[in-house]
């Protein structure tokens, strides 16, 4: 069934287009590289003005626009790494990943069949540095353990190695699973490619200094507005009473991570049940780095009993809690999340013991 080679032989040709839609490809850097192009050419072309409205769109609807001229694309993507290294905000680096990798993903989706399984192949081989086998049909893929774990969206449901097969280190999964292995595994790699990147501060030229500088300034401005709402909204809800389990996702988000399904879901379900409106959670939801008004409130709205069934959904049990990854503490006669808070309303808060 499987070939007896160790990782499968890539077969993909690139061209000029593909480097515009996958700009952090090898490939695509060399090729500007071969330019000539320099820190201080950016002034001299498009490139800190495309990054600008790049993250710009990042910030305000978190959307990763693309340029379809790769000779463009690139440049302004590397500008766009560059500008937010030197910001150094990992809230704002994390809400930049994620737009970027679900851009990559709709990018993929778009390709002809066989090419995009290919170019997912290309990129999980040349840049992620996954060790993979692909079966003689090509619909199941053999994917290292330890790089499946690198890119599981979350460790829950289906992503849960327990549920998966587990054959001499590697993990069985189909192209569709693949894929999206494929835009968790991009969105760490231009963490990593923020994180890593270092410029010499005397050497950045002026125009993209002041990129910085605006960019900067606008996501502080943006973040501010963001934490007030949530304040707001929370105001008068006494957060101090909410569970750990829950007042560590609130944390999370608030720091700009990326939450699972299952921890939006768990937030969503808690703050309608101890009184918050769907606009109040929604105004919590803004802090995520992919946050959509119209695809979070149908979530919020479905999760309410607005919609579909109009059945209003109670938040998971501590069990199940666990399970899902999202709690490390043991409340005193405490099995659900609402039990906690309403013994603490009462002013008899349990105890609680963080687990090992």
């Amino acid at each position: 069934m499987w070939p007896s080679s160790s990782a499968h032989t890539i077969r993909v040709i690139l061209d000029t287009k593909d480097y515009a839609k996958y700009p952090f490809l090898r490939e695509a850097v060399e090729s500007i590289r071969e330019t000539g192009l320099t820190l201080e050419d950016l002034e001299r072309f498009d490139a800190v003005d495309d990054a600008k409205e790049k993250i710009k769109s990042v910030i305000t609807r978190g959307e990763y626009p693309s340029i379809d001229d790769y000779q463009n694309e690139v440049p302004a993507f590397l500008t766009c790494i560059v500008i937010l290294s030197e910001i150094g905000d990992s809230a704002l680096s994390e809400r930049f990943a994620v737009a970027f990798s679900k851009k990559v993903s709709e990018n993929l989706k778009e390709e002809e069949k066989e090419e995009r399984i290919e170019i997912a192949f290309h990129i999980a081989s040349s840049v992620l540095g996954w060790s993979f086998d692909v079966d003689e049909k090509g619909t199941l893929i053999r994917l290292r353990y330890k790089d499946y774990l690198s890119g599981v969206p979350e460790y829950t449901g289906e992503w849960k190695l327990v549920n998966r097969l587990l054959d001499k280190g590697y993990v069985e999964v189909r192209k569709e699973s693949f894929l999206r292995l494929i835009e968790t595994g991009v969105k760490k790699y231009v963490l990593r490619l923020i994180e890593q990147t270092k410029v010499d501060e005397a050497r950045i030229p002026p125009k993209l200094y002041s990129a910085v500088e605006e960019i900067a300034s606008i996501w502080s401005k943006q973040r501010e507005e963001l934490l007030t709402y949530a304040r707001n909204a929370s105001k008068g809800k006494r957060e101090d009473l909410f569970p750990p389990c829950i007042r560590a996702i609130i944390q999370d988000i608030s720091a700009g991570k990326n939450l699972p399904h299952s921890a939006r879901f768990a937030l969503a379900s808690f703050l309608l049940s101890v009184g918050f409106s769907v606009d109040e959670v929604l105004e919590v939801f803004k802090l995520s780095p992919d946050y959509r008004e119209d695809i979070a409130r149908y979530q919020v709205e479905h999760i309410a009993g607005m919609r579909g069934s109009r059945t209003k959904y109670l938040p998971y049990k501590c069990d199940n809690m666990r399970s899902y990854g999202l709690c490390r503490w043991r409340c005193e006669n405490i099995r659900h999340p609402l039990q906690f808070f309403f013994k603490a309303a009462r002013g008899r808060a349990p105890r609680v013991t963080e687990l090992s």
